[in-house]
């Protein structure tokens, strides 16, 4: 096992009046990341009295498919996923959240000094609708990639398309990261769905995917995330998770250039044409 050595660089926040995330994808990991956002925004509020926004974006509706798998229950078939979580989290917790029931675009993005994407969708087409409205941004938005297949997922963290290393200050801060898509740019090449043309639903029902997959890549994505508003103290870009063989590896930022693909392909957690994480 390579052993990383070389000085890690958090990640540069600032000290925003106001944090905006914006959760696209309210399905399989979604739905449990939606949870985990809602509590940790809840905590930063009452703990440290910082304001994080929470917008929730999915154009699909609860379906039976969608049970024990997804964080949903029999009584929210039919409704629509990111509305049923809005409301759900937005009661539990007295929070605001912003639901939208249509597909992701540009207008969705809300301005302000820190913008963070998380993206949880399941095929390649949603995701280059992810990267070619952040590159068309060119705002320096921040892109937390969520995907996973049978038994292993990812989590990515970017924010420039034109980088091949991160971008580092004097003061020893990471100011800049490849996105997702730019680490890996398979996650962007058109794919069948997985199996044939069943959907990630079908696939648990056949047991061809883990039950507890989406839950645990909604975890160490939402650490990325108090990581970045809470503690201010990120200093990895890319975790990868295998639930099959019980292990996980978390990339360091360092002042290393990027091999692209490497990792994903010596560790075997990421299959494009057959992921699913919605």
């Amino acid at each position: 096992m390579e052993i990383e050595l070389k000085q890690r660089y958090p990640v540069l926040v600032g000290d925003p009046e106001r944090y905006e995330i914006v959760l696209v994808g309210c399905g399989g990991t979604g739905s449990f990341l939606a949870l985990h956002l809602a509590r940790l925004a809840y905590h930063a509020r009452e703990q440290y009295g910082r304001e994080v926004a929470l917008t929730f974006v999915d154009p699909d509706r609860v379906e039976a498919a969608n049970l024990g798998r997804q964080n949903f229950a029999p009584a929210e078939v039919g409704a629509y996923k990111s509305w049923t979580l809005a409301t759900r989290y937005g009661t539990a917790f007295g929070l605001r959240i912003t639901a939208h029931t249509e597909r992701f675009a540009g207008m969705h993005l809300p301005r302000g000094p820190f913008v963070l994407l998380v993206g949880a969708v399941d095929n390649a087409a949603a995701r280059r609708s992810l990267h070619q409205t952040l590159v068309q941004q060119r705002r320096g938005l921040w892109w937390l990639d969520c995907g996973n297949h049978e038994h292993a997922g990812q989590v990515l963290l970017g924010n420039r398309h034109d980088l091949a290393a991160p971008a580092l200050s004097p003061l020893g801060f990471c100011e800049g990261l490849p996105l997702p898509s730019v680490q890996h740019p398979e996650l962007l090449e058109g794919a069948a769905a997985p199996s044939g043309g069943a959907s990630c639903a079908d696939l648990t029902l056949r047991d061809v995917q883990g039950l507890m997959v989406n839950q645990a890549v909604a975890t160490y994505a939402a650490q990325y995330v108090y990581r970045l508003v809470v503690t201010h103290d990120l200093d990895v870009y890319a975790t990868y998770v295998d639930l099959q063989s019980g292990s996980a590896r978390s990339l360091g930022i360092t002042d290393r250039r990027f091999q692209r693909g490497r990792h994903i392909r010596s560790l075997q957690v990421l299959e494009t044409k057959r992921a699913c994480s919605s």
